[in-house]
This record gives structure tokens, C-alpha cells and sequence, in this order.
């Protein structure tokens, strides 16, 4: 039952085994390139070692979702934009089936990972670079909406979803933060 387990979520671990391999060297340099501006529609987590596209949907049914997920992380439709005043909603997989198409599978893999006050930088779909820095982080029932609540439009957060506990959609886990 544990090797079917390990089998089916052997990317998820392989994610992991890397991260907690050059954990040190993370914390010490961080060796990815900073986004630059004019690339649009990007993430990036240099405390993780994550960069991946900002995929843009019109629907909100499954499969629009799964489709956008196989190509990056996906922007929930009705959401503020990067930069922009309320919450800019993102989710991505931590997880999926070996047989699902895309190379983002595990894109989210290590965000429970992150630390409050780590930096996320996301660039807006004209490519101006905006920083946020981690002001919480949770499990939350995979039900729970609130998330995409926009606020008063006062304050500039993102926000970051990704399924949880390691191969389940059973909860979600979240990270808020606000931009710098």
C-alpha cells in the first residue's frame, strides 16, 4: 500500500528529496535569476527554488481549470490582478497522476515549505514585476471559499493554493501574502 502510494506520488517525493538536498544552499544563496521585467505572466518563490507561467482562464468549470494547471499555475477568473488593488487568486498542483499531460504537476510541491515573510514575485500580463512578501500561511478545508474574497480593495494581497496533505484533494494549503 506505501510503495502504491510512493509510485503514484513519485514526483511529489522526488520535488522534495531535491529541496531538503540543497535546503542549505537555498538558505544561504539563492541561486535563481530574478524574473525580468518584460517577461510576463510569471511566478517565482526564490526560497523554494519555484518559477513557473501564470496561466489566464475565462471559466471556472474543471476541466478549464485542468487544462490551464498542465500549463502553470492558474489565476482564478474575477480575481484582482497582480499588483492591483483586492486579492489576486493563484492555485497549482502539488501533486497529479503520472498519465495527466504538462510539466506542472508539482509545481506547488514545496510551498508548505515557506516561511511568513518570504518573497513571492509575480509579473502582471504586461510584464511589470511586483514583490509580496508571506503574511500567513494554513490548511483549510478544500471547501472553504473565503479565500477569494476581495477585500475593501485597500490592501494588495496574493494568494497561493495548492491541494493537501501529498496526493488527496482532501484540504487545501494556502499562503497569503501582501505586496511590498
Amino acid at each position: 500500500m506505501v510503495s502504491l502510494f510512493v509510485l503514484i506520488n513519485w514526483q511529489f517525493f522526488v520535488t522534495q528529496v531535491g529541496f531538503w538536498w540543497q535546503r542549505d544552499v537555498l538558505h544561504r544563496v539563492v541561486t535563481l535569476a530574478p524574473i525580468i521585467t518584460g517577461t510576463p505572466d510569471t511566478v517565482q518563490i526564490p526560497g523554494l527554488g519555484i518559477t513557473a507561467p501564470l496561466v489566464y482562464v475565462d471559466d471556472t468549470d474543471v476541466r478549464t481549470f485542468q487544462t490551464g494547471l498542465a500549463n502553470g499555475v492558474v489565476h482564478y477568473p474575477d480575481t484582482a490582478n497582480p499588483g492591483g488593488p483586492g486579492n489576486a487568486f493563484y492555485f497549482g498542483h502539488s501533486s497529479d497522476y503520472i498519465s495527466k499531460p504538462g510539466h506542472y504537476k508539482t509545481v506547488f510541491a514545496l510551498l508548505p515549505q515557506i516561511n511568513l515573510n518570504d518573497e513571492i514575485l509575480i509579473t502582471n500580463q504586461q510584464g511589470r514585476l511586483f514583490s509580496y512578501r508571506v503574511i500567513s500561511k494554513q490548511i483549510v478545508s478544500a471547501t472553504a471559499t473565503e479565500w477569494l474574497d476581495q477585500g475593501d480593495n485597500h490592501r494588495r494581497l496574493l494568494t497561493l493554493q495548492t491541494s493537501y496533505p501529498i496526493g488527496t484533494a482532501l484540504k487545501r494549503y494556502i499562503v497569503q501574502a501582501e505586496m511590498n
